[in-house]
């Protein structure tokens, strides 16, 4: 009944409502605004739920095995601020950035690396042949996946991103203060750009996800191999694993204005204070629109395709 009310109800409920008023049944009225309201809180739930069951997920294989994943992350991250500190007293040219601007992106990019670098089940929901399960629950199918993907994200925030964030600090390297550093009286509006601009990357990595999961279909027992290579390029032409402007031959300015270039290395140059939020942004937004109405339009082409093979 619930889902009955929620599918007509955003078009139909001030019409209702009007109807219910100039009739005086203010009883009525009252009635469906408390039920919009209940099968809102009801939908809700059910992403909170599908988040809480991908959370639990994670730890299927034992925490062992989930921790000796964080710590190999941690030392990759260990030996790249090791490889910055080293050129850096080399006199390395570091690209117009100092050391700790440097230090700072680096540790950021390896804290969102999850965030910046979008993966939702749904490739490998058809490789292993679970896609079709997904059409058989009251939500919407990418709606899910990405409730999927942000619960998957919680036990790394909170034994990867959280520790590494604290040691880090008690090591001299907090992003905090260098933030403050860098943005100095203006740091509240450049804090709300940096969470604009992190919102819009991981929204972009999403669509990215979900125009790769159309394709893949067609890559068919390749899939896996596929996945990975996609994995890998995300990560280099991102700018999580090396900035931009460490590229030489003016290439990071080109990656700068490519799709791959706002899901990770906008929001971090706007922390570190390097980059221009207002021309960072509005290329975030562009490629959102492009690449979210292309991965609506092919998931859609896509789907009886996805369903058959995943089946």
């Amino acid at each position: 009944m619930f889902d009955q009310v929620a599918g007509v109800m955003p078009a139909a409920f001030f019409d209702v409502m009007s109807a219910a008023a100039s009739l005086g049944c203010v009883a009525a009225a009252a009635k469906i605004r408390i039920l919009y309201f209940v099968s809102e809180v009801f939908k809700m739930r059910k992403y909170l739920i599908t988040m809480r069951l991908s959370a639990s997920r994670a730890f299927d294989g034992g925490l062992l095995y989930i921790l000796s994943g964080y710590l190999l992350k941690s030392a990759c991250l260990f030996i790249l601020l090791m490889l910055w500190r080293a050129l850096a007293q080399q006199g390395a040219d570091l690209g117009g950035l100092s050391l700790d601007q440097l230090l700072t992106y680096t540790l950021l990019a390896a804290i969102f690396g999850e965030q910046l670098n979008v993966l939702t089940p749904a490739t490998t929901a058809f490789w292993e042949g679970a896609i079709i399960s997904r059409y058989m629950r009251p939500l919407p199918v990418l709606a899910q996946l990405m409730a999927e993907t942000v619960g998957s994200w919680l036990p790394g925030l909170l034994l990867y991103s959280v520790p590494t964030l604290i040691i880090a600090a008690s090591a001299g390297l907090n992003p905090g203060i260098a933030f403050l550093a860098n943005a100095g009286t203006g740091f509240p509006a450049r804090g709300l750009l940096f969470l604009i601009s992190l919102l819009l990357a991981m929204a972009l990595g999403f669509a990215m996800d979900f125009i790769f999961a159309s394709l893949v279909i067609y890559v068919k027992n390749a899939s896996y191999q596929a996945y990975q290579i996609r994995r890998a390029i995300v990560s280099l032409f991102s700018g999580a694993l090396i900035p931009f402007t460490l590229l030489p031959w003016g290439m990071g300015r080109v990656f700068e204005l490519l799709p791959f270039g706002s899901t990770a290395s906008a929001p971090l140059l706007i922390f570190v204070g390097t980059g221009n939020p207002a021309r960072l942004i509005c290329l975030q937004i562009i490629w959102n629109l492009i690449f979210w109405a292309a991965a609506l339009i092919l998931f859609r082409r896509s789907e009886e395709r996805l369903v058959s093979y995943g089946g």
